[in-house]
């Protein structure tokens, strides 16, 4: 989230006093998920696209257009949505790509409490998807999710993920905007957690992890304050902060990561072709994920927020919550014997030989070649960013 970095050099008094000038409700329009009276018109509009018909083909094959299209003609709510067409699509995508979703800590957390979950983030879509229906399966309301204004690539798409309780990230906007935008997200989190009684999910970086190193940006956790109070620990105490670590056997875009940082490193840039990202949530619901594994970690307890801030500047603040995020985050993080045997193959011992198998070797193995074959490139350096992307969380 590229705007909240902008908020960084802005004093706190002037936070504050602008914020309470110019941050009202309507403010959020700009950014906020369908209200269940603007459902049945999005609705109608995206059964009008034929992308929209052939996305519901993918995850809905064995149902008849005809009758999917009458129960989408039925939906009154983003509850429904969510209910009817969203969850089952998910179950579908838990059924075809992957051998299972795990969840684990969920059954400290109070149901009737808004959360804000804050996770790595190592697929577009999927993450929050995934978690939104874990909640659904235990009877936890969803929650509102962030999505970068980037990946609205299409009008249908932002139809379809407003309706599905996304709340936009707008990014790569000049810095003159940069702060108003950056408040108004800030806003809009605090209000949905402490008067919509809505818990929030929001990736603990801008953007994916590409080398599988999860770390927390302080800026981002900065935007989080410029909507509290002066008192920093009483400010972060009341968002309920619960750190979650997601995990997936194989990461379905491993090869695409591995491609940008190649490029990156040997160009000094890499500039996404039209229709990437696209591209990366297809492979991201459609490829294997093998086995998917989600940890809630303990909430925040104002005891933690106030060994981590007190008597530090608001910078310095921060850097020590995103620490104390990483910790809870990496420390639950479940690895795979591929994430050990990347580790041996990238460093050339045997150190966790006792952590995979033969057929872990030569699963690991296909797993690469498939995901590297299109780039058609035999650099080692890339085949090490690849291993990287495994090995890693390891090292965390």
């Amino acid at each position: 989230m590229r705007v909240v970095f902008a908020v960084l050099k802005i004093e706190t008094l002037i936070i504050f006093a602008v914020m309470e000038q110019t941050i009202g409700a309507t403010d959020f329009d700009l950014i906020r998920p369908f209200k269940d009276e603007e459902v049945p018109a999005a609705i109608e509009r995206l059964l009008t696209e034929p992308s929209f018909a052939k996305a519901l083909q993918y995850v809905f094959p064995d149902k008849d257009p005809g009758k999917v299209k009458q129960v989408l003609e039925g939906i009154r709510s983003t509850k429904e949505f969510q209910e009817i067409i969203i969850s089952e699509a998910v179950k579908n995508i838990v059924r075809a790509s992957t051998h299972g979703l795990e969840v684990s800590g969920l059954e400290k957390l109070d149901p009737s409490t808004p959360w804000l979950f804050i996770s790595n983030h190592r697929d577009i879509v999927l993450d929050s998807a995934f978690l939104n229906y874990l909640l659904f399966l235990k009877d936890f309301p969803t929650t509102r999710i962030a999505i970068g204004s980037n990946l609205l690539q299409r009008p249908w798409i932002e139809d379809l993920v407003k309706l599905n309780k996304n709340f936009i990230v707008h990014r790569d906007v000049h810095s003159r905007q940069a702060y108003d935008y950056s408040m108004r997200l800030s806003g809009y989190i605090r209000t949905s957690l402490l008067n919509d009684n809505s818990s929030v999910w929001i990736a603990q970086r801008e953007g994916r992890t590409k080398n599988g190193a999860d770390r927390t940006q302080a800026g981002l956790l900065k935007m989080f304050g410029l909507s509290g109070s002066h008192d920093l620990v009483e400010s972060y105490a009341a968002l309920n902060i619960v750190p979650v670590s997601i995990s997936y056997e194989y990461e379905p875009n491993a090869g695409m990561k591995a491609w940008e940082l190649f490029r990156v490193l040997k160009d000094g840039t890499y500039q996404k072709k039209e229709g990437e990202d696209l591209e990366s949530m297809k492979n991201g619901i459609f490829r294997n994920k093998g086995r998917v594994r989600f940890v809630f970690g303990d909430k925040l307890k104002r005891e933690d927020l106030e060994a981590a801030m007190t008597g530090l500047s608001r910078n310095e603040a921060m850097k020590e919550l995103a620490a104390l995020l990483d910790r809870h985050i990496l420390g639950n993080y479940v690895l795979s014997p591929f994430n050990y045997l990347a580790d041996d193959l990238l460093s050339n011992s045997s150190k966790y030989f006792d952590k995979y198998s033969e057929s872990d070797k030569a699963a690991f193995e296909k797993h690469y070649n498939e995901q590297l074959a299109p780039f058609k490139e035999n650099d080692p350096e890339l085949k090490r960013i690849f291993l990287g992307i495994y090995a890693n969380p390891v090292g965390n």
